[in-house]
């Protein structure tokens, strides 16, 4: 993966965050709350990965 496409991918992630972040569970249920919060941190997993190697493998790039 290069880093064009890794910024890509981690802009994406930030858009899927903001999107569930955004939705209002005021009536949903608590499934899918717990859904929503498992998503959230799947993609904060996904975040960190892709910042770590964009600065271990960003640094061997000219």
């Amino acid at each position: 993966m290069d880093i064009i496409e890794a910024k890509k991918n981690l802009q994406a992630l930030h858009d899927d965050k903001n999107k569930i972040l955004g939705l209002n569970h005021l009536n949903s249920t608590t499934a899918f709350k717990f859904e929503c919060d498992k998503r959230v941190r799947q993609i904060d997993g996904h975040i960190e990965t892709i910042k770590q190697n964009i600065k271990r493998y960003g640094k061997n790039r000219p």
